[in-house]
């Protein structure tokens, strides 16, 4: 039998939720089955080593040092030639500008045979990615992450593109964060949050938060994520120009992201808005008390009170839930809430679950037994 020849493209590999759920997907599909390759079309950047021993062929674009605009037909002339003198069976794409690229350049052989992912809420992009969405929603399937996601796409496209949508949750690695252990509770209160520098993330939104109790809660907050995004310079100012130095701690990407999430007594997400968001659940599985705002909270992951804490957005009541959280850790009251967290993740975002969900869509597309194709 013939294994099927799947082919993922992005840009490139950064740290990011949807780029490791891609390679936890390489990971998790059967070799046996699957001749795999990774198409980086503008970029050999790769954060996730771990790929390079994968047994999957890797094919990469250096990064050009042009305007952008010629770096995008650059990386476009690349990606349409790797596809045209290839076969592939199913292109495997994900991310708007990854999706966009790919369904506007691939050639006609591959009409019907395009699964593209899409990982963030889009109910407010612009008017350009909404047309492009429109015109290209009928050369590819569709998966969303949160069903509200799922919706926000039908609202875009048209109902009658609704049979091309499919959603499945993110499946997280329960065993590379998963502990019975709770973060150590030490003189001072550890917070944390993890994900890319960006207005998107919200960041800088924690720090006006923690502000005012700086000096009378002892608690020390690492904001770790990708410095080379806008939000980093911004982020950096905020904290020098309100003498926080001294409890922040500002780091870029890490690869042992579970050590820290370890260190962590509370988890704050503070996104403007997400899908589904994997430090969250990398942090529930952690055991962290985790604090979330209610535009990251799409699908209600989290419960208030139940198995973490929900604030409405905004600054004021940010600081009224971590002032909220700090007290149950101190009185020792958080460890219900917590536990109620790990077993929520555990038992609804299974790696396999979310493995298996995903073979049974490429059988559809090779099938053509999808009302999509």
């Amino acid at each position: 039998m013939n294994k099927i020849r799947l082919c993922f493209i992005l840009s490139h590999l950064p740290q990011g939720g949807a780029e490791r759920q891609t390679i936890n997907l390489i990971k998790g599909l059967n070799p046996d089955t699957y001749e795999i390759t990774l198409i980086l079309y503008a970029n050999s950047e790769i954060f996730y080593k771990e790929v390079i021993a994968l047994p999957i062929k890797l094919i990469t674009n250096n990064a050009s040092q042009s305007n952008r605009l010629f770096r995008n037909i650059k990386h476009g002339i690349f990606l349409r030639k790797v596809l045209k003198i290839n076969d592939f069976d199913i292109l495997h794409t994900l991310l708007y500008h990854n999706g966009f690229w790919v369904r506007l350049l691939a050639p006609g052989k591959y009409n019907g045979r395009i699964l593209y992912s899409i990982r963030n809420t889009i109910d407010e992009i612009p008017f350009h990615e909404r047309l492009a969405e429109k015109l290209l929603a009928g050369r590819s399937k569709v998966v969303t992450n949160s069903k509200k996601v799922l919706e926000q796409y039908v609202a875009v496209v048209g109902e009658h593109h609704r049979a091309r949508a499919v959603n499945i949750y993110n499946g997280i690695e329960v065993s590379k964060f998963a502990t019975d252990q709770y973060p150590v509770v030490g003189k001072e209160i550890v917070l944390g949050t993890v994900g890319r520098q960006t207005i998107l993330k919200n960041q800088i939104q924690i720090l006006k938060a923690i502000r005012p109790i700086a000096g009378t809660v002892p608690l020390c907050f690492y904001l770790i994520g990708d410095k080379s995004k806008e939000s980093y310079t911004d982020n950096e100012r905020f904290v020098t120009e309100n003498k926080l130095g001294e409890i922040v701690k500002i780091l870029d990407s890490q690869a042992d992201i579970e050590l820290f999430y370890r260190r962590f007594n509370v988890f704050v997400l503070s996104s403007i808005n997400e899908s589904c968001p994997n430090a969250l659940m990398e942090a529930m599985l952690s055991r962290c008390l985790c604090v979330v705002s209610e535009g990251a909270n799409s699908d209600n992951f989290i419960e208030d009170g139940v198995n973490g804490l929900v604030y409405d957005g905004t600054d004021q009541m940010l600081t009224e839930k971590l002032l909220e959280a700090i007290e149950l850790i101190r009185n020792n009251k958080h460890h219900r809430i917590v536990d109620n967290g790990f077993d929520y993740i555990s038992d609804n975002f299974s790696y396999n679950s979310m493995v298996l969900a995903y073979n049974s869509i490429y059988k559809e597309i090779l099938t053509g037994t999808g009302s999509y194709t």
